[in-house]
C-alpha cells in the first residue's frame, strides 16, 4: 500500500512538472499571425430523378482557412474596428469568403455552412476563406491592413 502511494505521488509530480512546459517554438507559434485550415468539411447533395431514376448526387469537400492572431499585425489592434482584409491568392486571383465555392454549393447550403463557421469564429467570418480540398495547399494567404500594407501568412496547420 505504501508503494502504491509513492508511485501515485511520483506520477502526479512528474505530470505537474511536465504538463505546463512550453518550448520557445510553441510560444512563438501561439503568437504568430498564421493560417489554420479546418479540412474535414463537406456538403452532400442528393438528387435522384423521379422520371428516370438517375442518381446525380454529389459531395463537395472543402476546407475553411482561418486567419489566427490577425491583431498581432501592424495597423490592426482590434478586429472589431480596424480595417483589414484576409484573402487567398489562387491561380493569380484573389479569393475571399465563399468565392471559391460559389459554383459548387447552393446559396441555401452556403448559408448553413456560413452560420456554423460564424459561431466558431465569434462572428468574424471575414477571417475565413473557404477552399475546395484540391486548392487548400495551392493557395497563398495574405492580410492587407487599412494602411495598404500586405502581409503574407504561412499555413501552419491543416486539421
Amino acid at each position: 500500500m505504501k508503494n502504491n502511494k509513492f508511485i501515485t505521488a511520483a506520477v502526479v509530480a512528474t505530470l505537474a512538472l511536465t504538463s505546463c512546459e512550453k518550448t520557445d517554438y510553441d510560444v512563438q507559434f501561439d503568437r504568430d499571425t498564421h493560417v489554420k485550415i479546418m479540412s474535414d468539411n463537406s456538403v452532400s447533395t442528393y438528387a435522384v430523378s423521379t422520371c428516370t431514376g438517375k442518381d446525380t448526387s454529389f459531395v463537395v469537400d472543402f476546407g475553411v482557412a482561418m486567419c489566427i492572431n490577425v491583431a498581432n499585425l501592424p495597423g490592426i489592434d482590434d478586429v472589431r474596428y480596424d480595417e483589414y482584409e484576409f484573402y487567398a491568392m489562387l491561380d493569380g486571383r484573389k479569393v475571399k469568403g465563399f468565392q471559391n465555392l460559389k459554383d459548387q454549393i447552393s446559396d441555401r447550403a452556403q448559408g448553413l455552412v456560413d452560420g456554423n463557421i460564424n459561431v466558431q469564429l465569434s462572428g468574424h467570418t471575414d477571417l475565413a476563406v473557404y477552399l475546395l480540398h484540391e486548392n487548400m495547399y495551392k493557395a497563398q494567404f495574405f492580410v492587407e491592413n487599412g494602411d495598404g500594407q500586405i502581409f503574407e501568412l504561412q499555413l501552419k496547420e491543416v486539421y
